[in-house]
């Protein structure tokens, strides 16, 4: 499970960037591995930041057809969406925190790149927030997440949509833990690249249920519209 495109920390050390920077230009042979709380180190195969429409899932492509209006692409990474919809006409904002990959888009012609946090985002004028690739991990922590989606839904119209998919991983754990002060869809990674080991971030993975109600918190409501094994899409509005 490698879906977790860039994190709020990555600011701090750019490994995630930095290898998709050498990846773009050709550089393919030093391994990007993840580490996470839950397992084994994995190899992150970077050419999944890098694909076309011809090679998206059928969950990708969906959400994609459902995108309206002004679009901002949160956590956009190498910019694989956000080139699509750029392709298609769409109007669109790639917004994304590691350098190194907003350096990708820009190199790639995606038109508007911004570097940041969506918290520190300010611009109030899209109709749909696309979030893929578990791009709700942003949230770091289920008590996190309906701050996410209230900050997220500030940046829309008032008749706008998120997009966004995530996955229930329980599956990864033979028990489940059981905490009344943590979920089991928290989970930690740090990124390994060119000898260097960087810090350690937290990601949010939530299942349908739990997107539920933290959605009613800041008064949002949420529709499954797609679901693939144990990962599924959301549209989320007022």
């Amino acid at each position: 499970m490698v879906d977790c495109g860039g994190s709020q920390q990555l600011i701090f050390n750019d490994l995630w960037g930095k290898a998709l920077l050498d990846y773009h230009q050709g550089i393919h042979q030093v391994p990007l591995v993840l580490h996470t709380s839950f397992g084994s180190p994995e190899t992150v195969p970077l050419d999944i930041f890098f694909r076309d429409k011809t090679q998206l899932s059928d969950l990708e492509v969906f959400a994609l057809d459902l995108c309206r209006g002004n679009i901002l692409d949160i956590g956009a990474g190498a910019g694989c969406h956000s080139s699509i919809l750029q392709e298609s006409g769409h109007f669109i904002t790639a917004l994304e925190i590691s350098p190194g990959a907003c350096q990708v888009m820009r190199q790639r012609g995606i038109r508007r790149v911004v570097e940041g946090s969506i918290f520190e985002f300010k611009e109030k004028k899209y109709q749909t927030a696309l979030m893929m690739m578990n791009g709700l991990g942003i949230a770091g922590t289920l008590n996190g997440l309906a701050d996410l989606l209230d900050c997220v839904f500030s940046r829309l119209t008032p008749s706008g949509q998120i997009l966004a998919d995530s996955s229930d991983v329980k599956y990864i754990f033979l028990d489940p833990p059981a905490s009344e002060t943590s979920y089991y869809g928290e989970l930690e990674y740090s990124y390994e690249y060119s000898d260097e080991r960087g810090p350690a971030f937290p990601w949010l993975f939530v299942d349908m249920d739990r997107l539920k109600s933290e959605a009613l918190k800041v008064g949002l409501q949420v529709q499954i519209l797609f679901e693939e094994e144990d990962q599924y899409l959301a549209r989320i509005t007022r």
